[in-house]
């Protein structure tokens, strides 16, 4: 059914929940996983100090080896399961316009992702960030939630 998977991932437990639920729907239909991150870059007057005092050793470094790291892992449960995965990352302040973009610009048919969300009763709510993905692109999204929160796995919406 579909073809190429976008699965954005921070290291949550929620994130790797969702990519092993977006690994085995690849591996069911035959299809591709991207994994990505988007990382949150510090402001300018921040940056200028963290880069002249952190040097290499500074916020994006660390960022971005935490990243890679990410990737890696939902990499390796792709492998683990032979689905063929890329990866990537970028630095943006808007996560969901992120995400958004490089799934249409990578050619995914589908979003799935792990909610940050809460449980109240039978209700579900959604962070800002999911709130605002499910607005901002017409690709289908898999919201899947915390299986410890004890919601009922996944939503999608379109």
């Amino acid at each position: 059914m579909f073809k190429r998977i976008f699965v954005p991932v921070d290291g949550s437990q929620q994130a790797m929940h969702a990519a092993a639920i977006g690994i085995a729907m690849a591996a069911k239909d035959g299809a591709m996983v991207m994994a990505f991150e988007v990382l949150t870059p510090l402001p300018a007057v921040t940056f200028a100090a963290d880069s002249l005092l952190g040097g290499k050793h500074g916020h994006a470094a660390g960022a971005t080896v935490r990243a890679r790291q990410h990737l890696a892992d939902v990499a390796t449960m792709a492998r683990d399961t032979a689905v063929p995965c890329e990866e990537g990352y970028v630095f943006d302040r808007r996560p969901y316009t992120a995400i958004a973009c490089a799934a249409r610009r990578t050619g995914c048919d589908l979003i799935v992702v792990g909610a940050g969300e809460y449980a109240h009763g039978q209700h579900v709510h959604l962070s800002h960030e999911i709130a605002r993905l499910l607005g901002s692109t017409d690709i289908p999204v898999l919201v899947c939630p915390d299986p410890a929160k004890g919601v009922e796995p996944c939503s999608v919406a379109c």
